[in-house]
């Protein structure tokens, strides 16, 4: 019988391979961040960070959620904030972090890029809802345990329940259930849509030399014709029309954009007018 024997002068290389070894797999467990979150539901074209992602996908701090013109996602955190993002919609999420029971290490900060959401508050709210940020590019949108719908072009926000902060060109509005904000740019200062304006007719398309048309009509169609949009599930390209009209001088939707939003504009208009009880239907 052969009888095999150890080298010990081998001993020392086994212990430092076996060393790198335990080290490579800590470090392969320390770059793949833990889940912080489930794509819970998804429907048409939805990629996360490049990829098709299907529901049940997990979410990781750094990646970018994007759904095509046909396509929604849902998308539920550890505390149960929920994001359920429209067509043609780009969502990052930058810092994540709930600690049940821990309210002072509790942060969120997220970014809706393009496209339109609507946001559904968590535990965190109810914990440190100061730890919530959520950016766009024209806004930062603060929480105050709620529920709201934003679309971007410009940036139209619904509140559903509850109150937002919302901050542009260095000033804060808060609006509660009902309120509609309309902030045109990153220099322009937030500021409510009441139902007069919603109720107004869109302007017809500016003629070149002609003077621009009122703020308030910019306003309140912009925020119709976005909002629809949402309401609707109409693709990206609607949505790029409706903000383009609204952000360019003087721009306003076209006819076929008003009428799109004609379909949600007496809902709009029924939240807008829980905050003025007197004002006609």
């Amino acid at each position: 019988m052969t009888r095999t024997h150890l080298n010990h002068d081998h001993l020392p290389r086994m212990a430092g391979l076996v060393a790198l070894l335990g080290f490579f797999l800590s470090a392969v467990a320390w770059a793949a961040p833990e889940a912080i979150g489930t794509l819970t539901e998804a429907q048409g074209r939805v990629e996360i960070n490049g990829v098709p992602a299907p529901a049940g996908a997990d979410l990781r701090l750094g990646m970018r959620v994007v759904t095509g013109s046909d396509g929604r996602a849902v998308l539920k955190f550890l505390d149960g904030q929920t994001v359920n993002l429209h067509p043609g919609s780009v969502f990052w999420i930058k810092d994540y972090r709930y600690a049940k029971g821990k309210p002072q290490d509790n942060r969120s900060s997220v970014e809706l890029l393009k496209g339109g959401m609507r946001f559904i508050s968590g535990s965190m709210s109810k914990e440190s809802p100061e730890a919530i940020r959520i950016d766009t590019p024209v806004a930062t949108i603060g929480i105050r345990g709620t529920e709201f719908t934003a679309v971007l072009g410009s940036l139209c926000l619904l509140v559903h329940n509850g109150a937002v902060a919302v901050t542009a060109a260095s000033q804060t509005l808060v609006a509660d259930a009902g309120q509609i904000v309309f902030v045109a740019d990153a220099g322009t200062p937030p500021r409510r849509v009441p139902a007069p304006e919603l109720r107004a007719p869109c302007a017809p398309s500016r003629e070149a030399g002609s003077a621009a048309p009122p703020a308030a009509i910019i306003a309140g169609c912009a925020c119709r014709s976005l909002l629809s949009v949402a309401a609707t599930g109409a693709g990206a390209t609607s949505s790029a029309t409706a903000a383009t009209a609204a952000t360019t001088a003087g721009g306003i939707p076209n006819a076929a954009t008003a009428a799109a939003a004609a379909v949600i504009g007496g809902v709009l208009i029924h939240q807008a007018n829980q905050d003025e009880p007197n004002a006609s239907p």
